[in-house]
């Protein structure tokens, strides 16, 4: 009898020290792959010209100093379209995006082509693009850029609207239900409000004009496979001709998708 004990405690020490090792292993694992990053998207999309553009864009802020000021800075940040000018200024409802343009041009794309079996090989793919709008180039298409910038510590998704940086302004912010593929997540949470954005521009009357914005806050990390967790959010507009003033905007952040550890 005191053999089969023996026997067990051996066995059940080593698979405790099996699992210790492991859970180090993964630990260090965790450890040395970790990123947080952030990315901030601007895309705008217009059927006509506009002419003398000024824009305040909602930009992310954790309180203090605005984010992406640095890469704004710098060109090699910034893929934005020729003709754009990307600055940060003060407003009334502070810090924010302004972009300056004498001219938005829209731009139509050819509609594309689908695929069929068999025919990936030598297949032209060419996509026609036109500043107006015809036969040929029937799909308006949006211009933008993105801004990429690594974190400098664990991003705490589930809270993001108390401890990390989150668009601004945001007025009225009040959480509603969680929508699909979420119903069912605990963690995540959706949050609705409202913001501002300042449009000054001439155009044709019958013009609508797009403008949306989004960022995100992840972190990564790799363990035998990618993995990770982040929160987002999402503003979204459509103006109709000339502007001249401050508009609401109508936003939404989701948080707590993902894994966690």
């Amino acid at each position: 009898m005191n053999k089969f004990i023996k026997i067990f405690l051996i066995f059940a020490i080593l698979i405790i020290a099996a699992s210790v090792l492991w859970a180090n292993h993964q630990n260090q694992m965790y450890e040395d792959t970790f990123q947080s990053e952030y990315q901030y998207d601007v895309s705008i999309k217009t059927l006509h010209p506009l002419h003398n553009v000024t824009l305040y864009l909602p930009l992310p802020s954790d309180g203090n100093e605005s984010f992406f000021s640095e890469p704004l800075k710098s060109e090699n940040n910034l893929n934005k379209p020729i003709g754009w000018n990307c600055t940060i200024t003060e407003t009334k409802h502070g810090k924010m995006l302004q972009i300056t343009a004498l001219k938005i041009d829209p731009e139509f794309h050819s509609t594309p082509i689908p695929i069929e079996e068999g025919q990936g090989e030598g297949l032209n793919r060419t996509i026609n693009e036109s500043t107006e709008y015809s036969e040929d180039t029937p799909i308006p298409y949006p211009e933008g850029f993105s801004i990429y910038q690594n974190g400098d510590h664990e991003l705490d998704t589930r809270n993001p609207l108390e401890k990390e940086a989150t668009f601004i302004p945001k007025y009225n912010t009040k959480e509603v239900p969680n929508q699909f593929p979420n119903e069912e997540n605990e963690n995540v949470k959706t949050y609705q409000y409202e913001s501002r954005l300042y449009a000054k521009y001439n155009t044709t009357a019958e013009n609508t004009v797009d403008i949306s914005m989004s960022f995100m806050g992840m972190n990564n990390w790799w363990i035998y496979g990618w993995s990770g967790n982040q929160y987002h959010e999402h503003l979204h507009i459509t103006l109709e001709g000339n502007q001249d003033g401050w508009v609401p905007i109508e936003g939404e952040i989701i948080t707590g998708e993902g894994h966690y550890r």
